[in-house]
């Protein structure tokens, strides 16, 4: 039990080893993308000349045309933010909210324990900046409500612009087979245009159904996925948060551990639901 507590306080602390290390890769993600792409291209290998699925033209329209649609939707920052918030999810760990409720109620125990300056010191140490703010407001003294408040402002930012990013992604998701259809209407118009000239008809019926292969493979295979992955996450981190907000409302109150015990165990099944 004790070693369990040890593991959930390194989790949210500075001096974590995996905050000095590189970044851990989410081997789930990268084995997902790489088991579909992989299929793609054994489909694409096997009976015929993996080269007629290579177009430069169908993939500058279909990516390029995405980009381009999404940024009259949304802004350069929601973008930017929405790559950010992919690369997170992809290189960075995550916590689970099962972790958040193993650090709170130890964290509980040691203030009922040694008082509410030992919040000063995990306030120093924590790389969370929602929990940081959390126990600084509570060791500064604030009242209970108050605390409330404040985060609950600070938490309903935050999950604003998770969603958003989920958003942005399913955006490029419904754009990305469009981009592609536009590339296949593109390609048969060149093609009817040139039917004279037996040698144009090829490249051109490439171009039209590449660029439907590329949007469809785009939105399925990475746009989606991406965007459920982190509306997973935005929920774990949702839920993490309303954990931290009911904690240290209880340690303001100088409730006693085992009464917020008590009433963290609805988020228990809440955290597996996630």
């Amino acid at each position: 039990m004790e070693e369990l507590k040890n593991v959930s306080r390194r989790r949210f602390s500075r001096e974590s080893p995996s905050l000095d290390n590189p970044p851990v890769v989410n081997m789930s993600m990268v084995i997902g993308i790489s088991l579909a792409l992989g299929l793609v291209v054994l489909g694409a290998v096997i009976g015929g000349n993996p080269m007629t699925f290579l177009s430069i033209e169908g993939f500058m329209l279909v990516l390029g045309g995405t980009a381009a649609s999404v940024l009259i939707q949304f802004s350069m920052r929601d973008l930017r933010v929405a790559m950010d918030a992919a690369q997170s999810v992809l290189f960075l760990p995550h916590e689970q909210p099962a972790d958040r409720i193993s650090y709170v109620l130890d964290l509980s125990r040691r203030v009922r324990d040694q008082g509410l300056l030992t919040l000063e010191n995990e306030a120093r140490l924590t790389a969370d900046p929602f929990l940081r703010l959390g126990l600084e407001l509570t060791v500064d003294g604030q009242a209970p409500e108050e605390i409330g408040r404040i985060l609950q402002r600070e938490m309903r930012t935050s999950n604003d612009q998770a969603w958003r990013s989920v958003q942005v992604w399913e955006t490029m998701g419904n754009f990305a087979p469009a981009m592609g259809l536009i590339g296949t209407l593109i390609g048969l118009i060149h093609m009817l245009g040139s039917l004279q000239d037996a040698s144009t008809v090829g490249p051109a019926m490439s171009l039209a159904l590449v660029a439907t292969l590329y949007g469809s493979v785009a939105a399925n295979l990475f746009f989606f996925p991406m965007a459920g992955k982190l509306r997973v996450v935005a929920q774990e981190r949702e839920l993490s948060k309303d954990i931290t907000v009911e904690a240290l409302v209880s340690v303001a109150r100088s409730e006693s551990p085992l009464l917020l015990e008590q009433r963290l165990q609805s988020y228990v099944s809440m955290a597996g639901n996630v």
